[in-house]
Parts: structure tokens; C-alpha cells; sequence
């Protein structure tokens, strides 16, 4: 986490430096990064809340469209899991407005913010304990992905939280088809700590102590841990 947090300052300094010069396009691009950021390295969510509000507005008034789109999924999740609740009509109201960002990717043909929709949803779904419709969140993240250019990694953090869906999944399912996305996410993650191993060992170790514990070996897993 850390390193992720370091991540967020040339970010921020980016933003800066790209109002200052009037290059406002890579201002905001800088702004909508160290949001998502600030969301996978586990920032208080209400100041996440605060910050997608300030720069959302200065989006809109300089109407940078297509990077508040991009914004969007980031704002769901974080709205999901401040507001969460059982109430049917909040819930009912939730899930209609998902529908609608689904529809305005759609819509624009932006494969990027569909992408995100299916990655930040799974995780809220996971932090839920909705593994169902993680795991059918993620099947759909993999069919769009076909249908583009490079897909989305978030220094490993798609993959990780991947990988404890389908964990998940194959803790309380008998289906070796869950064991076989396991397998697959950690080969991808030991390659991706030999690309950078201060962002993603941790996320590996953490992957390879939950195996250990949903096995039995505690003692390994601790050490993982």
C-alpha cells in the first residue's frame, strides 16, 4: 500500500501542473487516476466521496466529458459501499442507476468504462459476499476484453481481487473450474512481481496466504500473512 500511496502525490502534482498550463484534458486524466486509486489503496471512502465531487464539477464546467464518464464506475462503487443497505428501495434505485451507465457505455461505444463497470463492480459484489455475481461480472469482463486493444490492470489489483472471487468460489463450490482460475491468476500475478515487485508481492502473498488457510496449512498461511 505504500508504494500505491506514493503513487497518488505526481498524480495530484499532475493535475496541478495541467491547470496552471491550461492543459486542462491531462489535468483532469491526472485527477480521475489518483481517484482510482485512492479506491484500491483503501483511502477513507467518504474522503474519496468528497474528492470525485470536487473534481467531478470541475469536469463538467470544463467539459470534459468523456474523463467524468471514466469517473463514473469508481463514484458507483464508492456510493455502494458508503450507502450500503437492505432497504428494497434503495437497492431497487441502486441498481437501476447501474443499468444506466451500463446503457451510456454502451451507447458511447466506451469499452474502457464498460470495463470498469464489470472490475469495480466485482469488487463491491466480492466485499458483499456476492460471489455469484462477482464471478458472472468477471465472465463479463473477460468477453469485453476480447474486444480490446489492452485491458485494464490497476497494477495488479484487477487480477488480485480475481483472485479472491474465485478463492471464494472454490472454497464453497466442488467445481474445478474455480481451482483452474485460481491457477490462473497466480501465474499472472508472479509475473507481474517480476515486472514490479513493490506494487504486487504484497497482492500475491496475501492470494497465496488465503489458499494456505482455506487448506488447513495456518501455519503457512501466517506466514504469508
Amino acid at each position: 500500500r505504500s508504494s500505491d500511496l506514493l503513487n497518488l502525490k505526481p498524480l495530484l502534482f499532475g493535475y496541478q501542473i495541467g491547470m496552471q498550463t491550461g492543459d486542462v484534458q491531462h489535468a483532469m486524466f491526472n485527477a480521475s487516476s489518483y481517484i482510482k486509486i485512492s479506491f484500491f489503496v483503501g483511502l477513507n471512502l467518504k474522503e474519496v466521496e468528497k474528492t470525485i465531487e470536487k473534481f467531478g464539477k470541475e469536469m463538467i464546467e470544463y467539459n470534459q466529458t468523456a474523463v467524468y464518464r471514466s469517473l463514473l464506475p469508481v463514484k458507483r462503487a464508492v456510493l455502494d459501499l458508503i450507502l450500503s443497505t437492505n432497504d428494497p428501495f434503495v437497492m431497487a434505485e441502486n441498481n437501476a442507476e447501474q443499468n444506466s451507465l451500463f446503457l451510456q457505455a454502451t451507447e458511447a461505444n466506451s469499452l474502457v468504462v464498460e470495463c470498469e463497470l464489470y472490475i469495480f463492480g466485482s469488487i463491491v459484489a466480492y466485499i458483499y459476499n456476492s460471489y455469484d455475481l462477482a464471478a458472472a461480472l468477471i465472465q463479463k469482463r473477460f468477453e469485453l476484453e476480447k474486444k480490446m486493444s489492452r485491458t485494464i490492470l490497476w497494477w495488479g489489483a484487477t487480477a488480485f481481487y480475481d483472485g479472491l472471487i474465485f478463492l471464494a468460489l472454490a472454497h464453497k463450490s466442488s467445481q474445478f473450474e474455480w481451482t483452474a482460475e485460481v491457477s490462473k491468476v497466480m501465474s499472472k500475478m508472479e509475473g507481474y512481481v517480476q515486472i514490479g515487485k513493490s506494487n504486487h508481492e504484497h497482492k500475491l502473498l496475501l492470494l497465496e496466504a488465503e489458499i494456505k488457510s482455506r487448506i488447513g496449512e495456518n501455519n503457512e498461511a501466517s506466514e504469508k500473512y
